[in-house]
């Protein structure tokens, strides 16, 4: 497994200096960021591709090829959504939507291959966005990798909000993920911000008691052990302006990259 953390100046800056180590930019579909990014580590690309709202026929997959060459990004990760307009009571319009993202994540892997396709998935947040329920939940994404071949991006922040929606155990809800086909993990901290719960925050206690208790299922192989695990705290511009500090980098990035490379010291012996 392979750390990575988003980029930021205050990420550039503390692995320039020594202060933290980790092994892999992420870095969204920016040649600038990418090209600054790569001069102190690999960058892998997290694209801003969705399927299920229409946007995937006007993506330039070209631009998204050049990216993939010039990084060696080894996954095409897709975004799992849902039209606002969707309401969720209609069967015909949840069959339509299911067969729609599914035809076009087949597509993408058409192009690219299904073991280089991932989805991700969203969070239900409790207030609003109800259109988003039948694609936040594990059984359409065992669905979705079962019959297109894809593998699971596992946002565990993403989860962890729609287990608090739907008041059911996080630990559990996880585990009802499509996890033999794991290829990669999100994780950020949670907390309040203007009264709602957002992630991308810092790692509070109740983070580190899932994040660690998803590497103790790897460990004992409940769960496949992915390529990479991606610290999504930090960033640029006015989203993370006001989450985006050395402190919490230089204290939390190496207890992740301790806790995702706990097999080396036992390799090295």
């Amino acid at each position: 497994m392979k750390l990575a953390v988003n980029y930021s100046p205050q990420a550039f800056d503390l692995l320039k200096s020594g202060l933290i180590k980790f092994d892999l930019f992420k870095s969204p579909n920016w040649k600038d960021m990418v090209a600054d990014a790569g001069r102190l580590l690999p960058v892998y690309v997290h694209f801003d591709l969705s399927v299920g709202d229409g946007r995937l026929s006007k993506v330039d997959w070209i631009e998204v090829e050049d990216f993939l060459s010039a990084t060696g990004t080894q996954t095409v990760n897709v975004h799992v959504v849902a039209p606002p307009e969707l309401n969720p009571c209609i069967g015909a319009q949840l069959d339509q939507l299911s067969d729609t993202i599914i035809e076009e994540v087949l597509s993408v892997c058409k192009r690219f291959g299904p073991d280089h396709v991932i989805a991700e998935n969203v969070p239900l947040p409790a207030s609003g966005k109800e259109y988003l329920r039948p694609v936040a939940l594990p059984p359409f994404f065992q669905r979705l990798v079962t019959e297109t071949g894809c593998g699971m991006l596992l946002d565990l922040a993403h989860a962890a909000i729609t287990a608090k929606t739907l008041h059911t155990d996080p630990l559990q809800f996880f585990s009802e993920f499509p996890l033999r086909r794991l290829k990669e993990i999100h994780i950020t901290g949670l907390g309040l911000h203007e009264g709602e719960i957002h992630d991308h925050m810092e790692m509070r206690d109740q983070d580190w008691t899932l994040f660690e208790s998803a590497i103790d299922q790897i460990k004992i192989g409940n769960w496949r052990t992915p390529e990479i695990i991606a610290f999504e705290y930090g960033g640029t511009g006015a989203p993370f302006v006001w989450r985006s500090e050395s402190r919490v980098l230089l204290h939390q990035v190496p207890r992740l990259y301790d806790l995702v490379h706990y097999g080396d010291s036992k390799n090295a012996s």
